[in-house]
């Protein structure tokens, strides 16, 4: 149904969102769980195969985690900045939500956990409340988050620069120039045509924060096969890569999804030097919008604009919801924001 959720995201003011749905399906952590869509649609007598892009009214991409192999009835939209899942006209998304929630829970569902582009006061109380019925065995939260890690692009590089501190601004343009005298380093814009496994390996090997192998080959393979997705680099005169920034570019937008920057160069600061030479490409190809998959450390994320995620979370009250909370308070949730959530003690819960 790629074709039909392309333009159904396009009519939603959402173009873009379900491009790359190869993609998503087939991350590391993604592959782990069973993907789920969930469609509202104006006609009931079709197969779901046969409907049409404009018998769609929304659609919401999830997926249910998996425990030894085994389904665990616990789902999530699985993505962070809210961008992509949840595909609704922005007025009916916290409905949509609600909707299917209740549906989820009806079937078994033990914890749902949605996350959609948005504002705390798109939400009304009472169609979150719906969306457990009226059995009282059932609690549900929302949380409003701020997830912007977008910079706005301008005509020119000294416009796009004037958004950001004076500190950025200088570094960027120092040590770009500095890594060019010293390193006599240059930029390579379309490093996907050039680029051997090899190399990424060697770079990942000596690079300040190694990954796994298999997120390394998927990183290689996915660029190599997919259209619209891109590698950039600096490279030494003897064909060293320095840096590599991989993503995705759609619309006008360039989605940073990873970077690799070689260790040792603390001095050179590489991955200031490779974000100076991306930002002037990225403007040079008619880039409007630079969004960071994860945000960044980098001291660019002070001219972020402000973009803000919900999450609506309905869980059962039930002994594995309880033993569930219960193991991940004794462990570390970091890295699975699902977890986080359910033990935020900020958040407040309430029946239904």
């Amino acid at each position: 149904m790629r074709e039909s959720l392309i333009h159904l995201s396009a009519r939603c003011g959402q173009t873009g969102a379900m491009d790359y749905l190869e993609y998503f399906l087939t991350s590391t952590e993604n592959l782990k769980k069973a993907p789920y869509l969930v469609l509202l649609a104006t006609r009931s007598d079709l197969n779901v195969f046969e409907l049409e892009a404009n018998d769609l009214i929304a659609a919401v991409l999830i997926y249910e985690y998996k425990a030894m192999g085994f389904y665990s009835r616990v789902f999530s939209t699985s993505d962070f900045n809210g961008s992509r899942a949840v595909i609704a006209p922005a007025a009916d998304r916290a409905r949509v939500c609600a909707m299917v929630c209740r549906y989820l829970m009806e079937r078994g569902a033990q914890i749902v956990m949605l996350t959609f582009a948005g504002d705390e006061d798109e939400t009304d109380p009472e169609w979150f409340a719906n969306a457990v019925g009226g059995d009282k065995k059932f609690l549900w939260t929302t949380q409003t988050r701020e997830v912007g890690a977008t910079i706005l692009l301008e005509k020119t590089l000294d416009e796009t620069l004037a958004a950001m501190g004076k500190h950025t601004r200088r570094n960027l343009r120092y040590y770009r120039r500095k890594a060019e005298i010293e390193l006599m380093c240059t930029f390579e814009s379309d490093a996907k045509s050039s680029l051997s496994m090899a190399q990424m390996v060697e770079l990942n090997e000596a690079s300040t924060h190694p990954v796994r192998f298999p997120t390394l080959e998927r990183r290689y393979r996915t660029m190599k096969a997919l259209d619209g997705l891109f590698c950039v680099g600096v490279r030494t005169p003897d064909g060293q890569w320095m840096s590599l920034l991989g993503g995705r570019r759609h619309h006008g937008v360039s989605e940073i999804a990873w970077q690799m920057n070689r260790g040792g160069l603390d001095k050179f600061s590489v991955g200031t030097v490779i974000r100076a030479y991306l930002l002037e490409h990225e403007i040079s190809i008619g880039t409007n919008r630079l969004s960071f998959e994860g945000g960044t450390s980098h001291s660019m994320r002070h001219a972020f604009i402000s973009e803000k995620a919900i999450d609506i979370v309905v869980k059962k009250r039930s002994p594995f919801v309880f033993a569930l909370r219960r193991s991940a308070q004794w462990r570390s949730p970091n890295k699975n924001f699902l977890l986080q959530t359910l033990v935020n003690p900020a958040l407040r819960w309430d029946l239904r």
